[in-house]
């Protein structure tokens, strides 16, 4: 009996764990997960759909910028879905811990009618 304890106690010396070396390293993403979503600004129209299919409310559309709130989002990918221009896919970022609430909003600005940002 004493030995099981002593090898069960020296396993974890022989063998490392089989987690991540994280944040020293990069988490491990499967390829299949779906991370924030990312929008292509030239793509955008402007024209909403991407905010309304969204659950949450995290996408917000107004004037020159479409923006996310990245605290709100759950990656349903459900505005990759509705729009209808393909201007959003669904990125790899899944880091997203935060000091501030405010950095968890992330605003990007929309070209404007003659295709300038």
């Amino acid at each position: 009996m004493p030995l099981d304890v002593l090898h069960r106690l020296l396993a974890p010396l022989r063998e490392p764990p089989l987690s991540s070396r994280y944040p020293d390293a990069p988490p491990l993403v499967q390829p299949a997960t779906r991370g924030l979503p990312e929008l292509d600004p030239a793509r955008c129209a402007r024209e909403r759909a991407c905010a309304d299919a969204c659950p949450t409310s995290a996408i917000t559309v107004l004037g020159d910028a479409w923006s996310i709130d990245a605290g709100r989002c759950v990656f349903c990918a459900a505005c990759a879905i509705a729009c209808p221009n393909g201007a959003i896919r669904m990125g790899a970022r899944v880091e997203l811990a935060a000091v501030d609430r405010a950095t968890l909003i992330e605003v990007v600005a929309l070209p404007d009618a003659g295709g300038r940002p």
